[in-house]
């Protein structure tokens, strides 16, 4: 029987570690997809400058572009993105693009719709991050158009219309959900009629595998987690945190004590799982156990708005509101806080945040609890900066609503 058990657990095991390869191994990316290859807004690379200049690192590049919000994602020598028609900011399309990230030359882009304004003025064009395989890349305009485009030339594959096909709604702010794939499947949140508020697709020509719950969309990305050896694919939505297995089985749900988030789910500990969003409850952290979910805390002291935090050496980093600030997943303590970056974004990369302010500043911080330690800070872009900067090959990615910038940073 002992022997049976073990040979039971190595074999999970084997299979997670499977799900986990071909989940984060995209080529030669660090940076494949929504948050970077493990959705945590980390990079495992290393050697980052220690100091920047006055002036700030190299810039390798800068470029104008439509506005947007879409992430940067990278393949070694190129990156891709969602941009709009400058040209035509009020009456344009939205695209997919391809570009050099040696020069930010660009390769091809495809409409892939027509450009979402913001009916709050807040910024117009995509929201999405897009994701690839080896072959093909996988975006989602902002009127919910979900698209499979060749990366060689950016010929579409095949198109599905989650507002004609399934009945879904189309948020106040856009479909802002970013695809993600896991093992030859694509997930994504659709909020359909009829028990399809999250679905998965054939990548190879967008048929349905499976679809699951009710809910209209929201503006948070699904997640893949290991815990307790079991491969979790989680979604937030319409205050509830759902957990389903790589097949589409529920593995458990968990109703949450703060409105649904825009930011990221966050594991620490490897079996607890972070939540934030903006209300009088600002965060709660669940453990999970036997695959049932049970509150742990849950507190005021981290507020994340549409900036996701980063969970580094047993520590949490993120933007409550319009303030940077650590807190101890432990107790909910603030362990200290830093103002003037306004509603702001935060990457960790080598032991240290890359913290981009909203309007375009870029700041070098030590990922520490003893104190804010500000290591450089220069203006790497202008105006409005609210999407998180993308790492790949010691080059950091910026855009702000209508600009991108690379730089070196080692």
């Amino acid at each position: 029987m002992k022997k049976n058990i073990i040979i039971i657990c190595l074999i999970a095991i084997f299979m997670v570690s499977q799900i986990l390869v071909a989940y984060s191994q995209q080529d030669d990316a660090t940076w494949y997809q929504f948050r970077g290859n493990e959705r945590n807004g980390t990079s495992p690379e290393t050697g980052l400058l220690k100091k920047w200049s006055k002036s700030g690192p190299d810039l390798l590049w800068k470029k104008d572009l439509g506005s947007g919000f879409s992430e940067i994602i990278i393949s070694d020598n190129v990156f891709y993105t969602m941009i709009s028609d400058k040209s035509e900011e009020k009456t344009g399309s939205e695209y997919m693009a391809a570009f050099d990230a040696k020069s930010g030359t660009e390769f091809w882009r495809t409409k892939v719709d027509s450009i979402f304004i913001d009916v709050d003025d807040w910024g117009n064009g995509p929201r999405s991050t897009p994701t690839y395989d080896k072959e093909n890349i996988y975006c989602l305009s902002s009127f919910g158009k979900l698209y499979s485009i060749s990366r060689k030339n950016g010929k579409i594959n095949w198109t599905v219309d989650f507002v004609a096909e399934f009945n879904s709604v189309v948020p106040r702010w856009g479909f802002s959900t970013s695809p993600m794939l896991i093992n030859n499947t694509l997930i994504m949140e659709v909020g359909g009629a009829d028990s399809k508020a999250f679905m998965a697709f054939d990548p190879k020509n967008g048929k349905v595998i499976w679809e699951k719950a009710n809910g209209n969309s929201t503006y948070s990305s699904p997640v893949l987690f290991t815990i307790e050896n079991e491969a979790q694919i989680l979604f937030a939505n319409s205050g509830f945190l759902h957990s389903f297995n790589t097949k589409g089985d529920t593995l458990w749900t968990y109703k949450l004590p703060l409105r649904t988030p825009t930011a990221a789910p966050v594991l620490i500990d490897n079996n607890k799982i972070f939540l934030s969003a903006l209300g009088a409850v600002g965060f709660v952290i669940i453990e999970i156990k036997d695959n049932k979910a049970t509150e742990v805390l849950q507190g005021s002291t981290m507020k994340n708005d549409y900036s996701s935090s980063c969970y580094f050496d047993g520590y949490i980093y993120g933007f409550n509101t319009a303030t940077l600030q650590c807190i101890s997943p432990e107790t909910g303590e603030k362990l200290w806080t830093k103002r003037g970056f306004g509603k702001g974004c935060l990457i960790l990369i080598d032991g240290k945040l890359l913290v981009l302010s909203d309007q375009g500043k870029l700041v070098l911080v030590e990922a520490t609890p003893d104190a804010y330690n500000e290591i450089s800070i220069f203006q790497a872009v202008e105006g409005k900066s609210w999407t998180a900067p993308s790492f790949n090959k010691g080059r950091i990615f910026i855009r702000n609503l209508t600009e991108m910038a690379c730089y070196k940073l080692n």
